[in-house]
């Protein structure tokens, strides 16, 4: 779960969990759209959730956001 993502998957997390799009995440985090979309896959397989509003919804419930 959780405790098995990568630094760069966390915080590629926490921004869909605040709702940042792709494009906005890449430029904060200084990586290309594509990398970005290669991030979030991983962190839904990981996390078995199958859409962003899940993310939203597991990231509530972990406490990561409010």
């Amino acid at each position: 779960g959780f405790a098995h993502l990568a630094d760069v998957d966390l915080m590629v997390f926490q921004l869909i969990a605040e709702g940042r799009t792709n494009k906005e995440m890449a430029a904060m985090l200084f990586l290309s759209p594509s990398t970005v979309d290669t991030h979030r896959s991983r962190i839904m397989e990981k996390l078995d959730v199958h859409s962003a509003a899940e993310i939203v919804l597991y990231a509530v419930r972990k406490g990561v956001i409010r």
